[in-house]
This record gives structure tokens, sequence and C-alpha cells, in this order.
């Protein structure tokens, strides 16, 4: 798996920081894994930053990637997703929100922060 993952707890929230060129099949294979480590994190607000993932840009993978937060994160009442400036398509963040995850994507890391904070950004 070409995946680096780190994980840091804060004050109010948590960040995930994914790395790497990963095959949707390894995303996949990671997120079932922070699911189960996810449900102990208090308070459940996380930071996805994914600006360093070089692979996953398609349609559908994002789709399946919406769909995967919405089954297997949706526990968590907050997740904010930073990408790279010109990544955005919106397609995750509808999938997930469809299926029930509170997720929105950001490119700006302040903007990401304030709101997986529950603070007006």
């Amino acid at each position: 798996m070409s995946l680096e993952a780190s994980v840091a707890h804060h004050d109010g929230y948590t960040t995930v920081v994914l790395r790497g060129t990963p095959t949707l099949g390894d995303l996949l294979v990671y997120l079932e894994e922070l699911a189960l480590q996810s449900r102990e994190w208090q308070p459940p607000f996380v930071l996805f930053d994914i600006r360093e993932i070089q692979t996953l840009t398609a349609f559908t993978e994002q789709f399946q990637l919406g769909q995967a937060v919405a089954l297997r994160l949706r526990h968590l009442r907050r997740i904010a997703s930073l990408v790279p400036e010109g990544r955005r398509t919106g397609t995750s963040q509808k999938v997930a929100r469809s299926g029930g995850a509170n997720l929105m994507v950001f490119t700006d890391r302040a903007a990401a922060v304030a709101w997986v904070r529950g603070q007006p950004a």
C-alpha cells in the first residue's frame, strides 16, 4: 500500500493527514480501519488533510469514497476534507451527505478547522 497516515488529536478535533499514491482499495481499507478507531474520539470532529494524495481523482473514485464515508464514518458529527486548490469537485461531499455523513470539503485550512470545530468560517 502506498499510503502514509498520521493522526493527531487537538483541542476540539482530530486531524488525519494522508499522503501518497493509494489505490481506491487501499483507501477504502484504511477508512474501514479508521472507522473502528474513531468511535472513541471525543469530540467526534475530524479534519482529513488529503492535499498530498496524488491519486483518486476520477469521478467514480470520488463517488465511492463518498459512499464509504457515509457508510463507515457517519458516527462522526463533523468531517472536513482539505483538498488541493483546483481538485474540489463536490462529488464525495454530495454522496457522503446524501448517505447521512456530515462531510464538507475545503481548499482553505483555516476555514476547514473553523467549520470542523463548529465555529463560523
